[in-house]
């Protein structure tokens, strides 16, 4: 039987952000449920598989899963491995204007009634305004509004560009049990200090494993390099910092870790297609 705690951390009128903990040290395979509600879920740690009509799923970090309403599925864990996902639940009403929405990009799989769910590698801006909205909603300073207008660009950062994909490569018994609290570590260590010269050195040490294998490992759990992790989390940050603030881009860039305004302002315009300054003046 999976046991398992449920936290509202933030209820709004189209939508719910639940943080759900398993704690189950055994594995077990959970009776038949069903979802009332259209989910978009962020595997924060551990590790469980979603099946679902003809499907199987292996969910961790790096990975979300979207599950439609009123199909029936199964959830499995595996011995040691408990999750702790945060939940994205979303009304009927809600799921019906996202349909109309998305439908060019999405309706491949929002409109398809044999697809029940989905897994998808997480991006890092997804992954970001994942975090992002985490930490504003378990904080004091949370305001309704603010978190809706998030809710809405990550909903439209993962179904604006979402392609069909094939199954998302399996990890062995081993990695899962061995390598995934790793890169669990790994990653909540470069969120946490992305302002800081992080080298594959310090991160191999505070994950307590060897540098000539973590690299390896970070990047088959979640199919990006830790340098290109590092680098494009400190971008969201940064481009976050230039669209809702005022401060100056040379501040903007030594804060989110850039050694130089020259390499920041390139890596921007690299990845968003606009230089900071002008990305500003455009919103302004």
């Amino acid at each position: 039987m999976i046991q398992a705690n449920t936290e509202i951390l933030h209820r709004s009128d189209s939508y719910r952000i639940l943080n759900y903990k398993c704690y189950c040290d055994i594995c077990s395979l959970s009776e038949p449920e069903y979802n009332n509600s259209f989910c978009v879920s962020f595997i924060r740690k551990g590790f469980f598989e979603y099946r679902v009509f003809r499907h199987q799923y292996e969910a961790h970090a790096g990975r979300l899963l979207i599950s439609k309403p009123a199909y029936e599925h199964r959830a499995r864990h595996i011995d040691d491995q408990p999750d702790v996902t945060t939940v994205f639940e979303f009304k009927p009403e809600f799921f019906d204007l996202l349909k109309e929405q998305y439908r060019a990009s999405a309706g491949w799989f929002l409109d398809n009634n044999d697809l029940h769910a989905l897994l998808l590698t997480c991006s890092i801006e997804s992954d970001w305004l994942h975090h992002h909205i985490l930490e504003i909603v378990q904080s004091k300073r949370k305001i309704g509004l603010q978190i809706d207008e998030l809710v809405i660009s990550l909903l439209h950062q993962i179904f604006s560009v979402m392609q069909p994909v094939d199954d998302l490569p399996l990890l062995n018994d081993q990695f899962k049990k061995y390598h995934l609290a790793t890169v669990e570590q790994a990653s909540e260590y470069i969120r946490s200090n992305f302002a800081d010269d992080i080298s594959l050195q310090s991160l191999a040490r505070h994950c307590h494993v060897s540098p000539f294998h973590f690299s390896r490992i970070f990047k088959a759990a979640l199919d990006i390099s830790p340098h290109q992790f590092l680098l494009q989390t400190r971008l969201q940050q940064a481009k976050w910092l230039v669209t809702n603030s005022s401060k100056p881009v040379n501040d903007i860039a030594f804060e989110c870790g850039f050694n130089s305004v020259e390499h920041f302002v390139t890596a921007y315009r690299q990845q968003f297609q606009i230089s900071p300054t002008n990305h500003r003046r455009q919103l302004a």
